[in-house]
């Protein structure tokens, strides 16, 4: 019976192993963009996971479309990536179905372990997914591209991200915005990003962009990201699921951005993490549209004359324990905008304008916030440590030391002293 039972184990093993070993895809990259698009391609097409080893070319616009479950893993050597993907635009990519609206969920999705080197305006554009996760990968010399359209009414702008989670740039025309296109949970975590660029002052630059997406969960964490010449990390105008779930967290990256940024669509620049509402200012206090925005633990060091640490522009948040280093003479450390939210244990250092600042704007009311025990004793403010913007109603701050300026009403300060406004 003993002997029976180990002999069926066995065979249910082998059985196990042999369809393990027939689902998984292994490539050796040729660096010959003749070969290795078309390679990988038709792995792609069949689905499962595939394993990328070696260095392969995918010239100067190929790219790799992904319509089916996908898991595509490189090797690393000591935890760095090994397998390279050199050029290619958006070089993996999963576009959106062809008819639309959507009426089927997308492909679950998993990039890992690729180091993208030298890809036009972006390595990683998902417009259509049902789940997502991109991690442990290095993204290095993206290379900018013309913006196909002005850019807030500017032209001769360009685009460089490197990675793009959402349909913003998938659907050229209204609807822009389409309802269960990109859905489930994301992560995209412990990557390593480099987002020099030669012309800074011209180049819309975000190392994530990830805008009109609704998953249920997302968690952005443990990133580092350099150079970027806008945005580090922007998640923007991001709506709850079908099933009212929502929330997205930002934590334990670090950050240091370029010295020039672009001034669009405004003059802070560049900027660590932006979040929230933007395109539709309105959704930030739609309790049916607005996920649940954290950003934590994390460590910026913005380098811009006008830059700004993190700026979230969401009723409910939480933006608590993370540091700035700010080293601009009109930087902001914390920026934020709507109401209701919970601001604490910031360490704010360096100089600047202000360590932060609550800036009601159109529908965001920038009230009802709760602003406590912030560091501010190692920044060196021009105007004051904490403002408080006209129109910014019922806050309350609480602390040990700083500057205060309160242009709003019923706003209570406790700890920090009050300067001329």
């Amino acid at each position: 019976m003993v002997r029976r039972l180990i002999i069926s184990l066995f065979i249910v093993m082998a059985i196990f192993s042999l369809a393990t070993a027939e689902a998984e895809i292994t490539i050796v990259g040729q660096n010959n963009p003749a070969v290795d698009i078309q390679a990988i391609q038709k792995a792609v097409d069949q689905g499962g996971t595939i394993l990328l080893k070696g260095t392969f070319d995918f010239g100067d616009k190929g790219k790799v479309n992904i319509t089916k479950d996908v898991k595509i893993i490189g090797e690393t050597d000591k935890g760095t990536p090994i397998t390279k993907i050199k050029g290619g635009f958006w070089t993996f990519h999963s576009p959106l179905p062809s008819q639309l609206p959507v009426q089927v969920q997308g492909p679950k999705i998993t990039i890992q372990k690729i180091h993208f080197d030298g890809a036009l305006w972006s390595a990683i554009h998902i417009a259509y997914c049902s789940a997502l996760t991109i991690t442990n990968n290095q993204m290095t010399n993206i290379r900018p591209i013309p913006s196909p359209v002005p850019l807030f009414g500017q032209t001769g702008k360009f685009l460089q991200m490197a990675i793009i989670g959402g349909t913003r740039f998938a659907q050229p025309k209204d609807p822009r915005v389409q309802p269960g296109a990109v859905v489930g949970n994301l992560i995209i975590a412990d990557n390593s990003i480099d987002m020099y660029n030669e012309n800074p002052v011209n180049t819309m630059s975000q190392g994530m962009f990830i805008a009109w997406a609704s998953f249920a969960t997302a968690q952005i964490s443990g990133n580092t990201i350099n150079h970027c010449s806008r945005n580090s990390i922007e998640v923007l105008d991001n709506f709850l699921d079908k099933d009212g779930n929502g929330t997205i967290v930002v934590r334990d990256n670090k950050i240091v951005t370029s010295q020039i940024g672009i001034p669009l669509p405004s003059p802070n620049t560049p900027n660590g993490i932006v979040g929230g509402w933007f395109y539709d200012l309105s959704g930030a206090l739609d309790s049916k549209r607005n996920p649940k925005y954290i950003v934590i633990n994390n460590g910026i060091r913005t380098r811009g004359q006008t830059s700004i640490g993190i700026l979230v522009l969401s009723d409910n948040a939480v933006i608590s324990n993370n540091a700035v280093l700010a080293e601009g003479s009109e930087a902001i450390g914390i920026g934020y905008t709507a109401s209701n939210s919970y601001i604490a244990h910031n360490r704010i250092e360096g100089r600047g304008a202000h360590a932060i600042r609550i800036t009601p704007m159109k529908d965001q009311l920038g009230s009802k916030n709760f602003l406590f025990a912030n560091d501010f004793s190692q920044f060196k403010a021009s105007r004051c440590d904490v403002v408080l913007v006209k129109d910014s109603k019922n806050n309350v701050v609480c602390g040990s030391s700083g500057t205060v300026v309160d242009q709003g009403s019923g706003n209570q300060i406790e700890g920090l002293k009050s300067v001329a406004k």
